[in-house]
């Protein structure tokens, strides 16, 4: 059976009916604040993860309450509580997909730290505005519902082709200064033979 990991993180400017959509097994995890979207919409977290300073007072009282395991960080550490999160779930779980949600708007040393996550966990970041994933060589078809959808090189790209959205490429080679891809439309097919390829989709609002 497929097992899919939420994680419910912070900045928390989403409630959890605005973001997620439940599948079966689904493993959730309060990282930090995030485990207030899981208290405020009545769910217990499977796991909670965090030195929980940015939670609500009023749930900090009992966060065992809340979730079948807590594994509380001292605040002085040398890891986010995302990226703990992240370690654990990878060295003690079996699951098929990550999901992220939050993580994106608020600190931008935040939000950087969280992009450097994405070129270790093969993960999907959402908020209320956007979809971040990194894609690897190969061959892959985008279902972009979102008003622009932009593609920048994490490593240097090669033969990058894009097939099917507003602005075509056929084996383009894309460093990472480059900017042309950014502000595409629709949905397609992104095919590269070497690299990796951060794909932003986003609304202006």
């Amino acid at each position: 059976m497929s097992r899919r990991v939420v994680l419910f993180c912070g900045p928390v400017d989403y409630t959890l009916r605005e973001l997620y959509v439940a599948e079966d097994n689904d493993f959730l995890v309060g990282v930090d604040a995030g485990l207030g979207v899981l208290i405020e919409a009545g769910l217990k977290a499977d796991l909670a993860v965090g030195d929980f300073d940015s939670l609500p007072s009023s749930y900090q009282t009992d966060i065992k309450r809340h979730a079948d395991v807590v594994i509380r960080l001292d605040v002085k550490k040398d890891k986010t509580d995302l990226a703990y999160a992240l370690a654990y779930i990878y060295d003690n779980m079996d699951y098929d997909s990550i999901l992220v949600l939050g993580g994106i708007g608020g600190r931008i040393d935040h939000f950087l730290a969280n992009v450097n996550l994405l070129k270790k966990y093969e993960m999907t970041l959402i908020d209320k505005r956007h979809r971040i994933e990194l894609l690897r060589k190969g061959t892959h078809h985008l279902d972009n519902p979102y008003d622009y959808v932009s593609f920048f090189a994490v490593e240097d790209v090669y033969d990058l082709s894009v097939k099917g959205f507003d602005y075509e490429l056929d084996h383009y080679y894309l460093s990472t200064a480059d900017s042309l891809c950014v502000s595409n439309r629709g949905s397609g097919d992104v095919a590269f033979a070497k690299g990796r390829l951060l794909v932003v989709c986003s609304n202006d609002r």
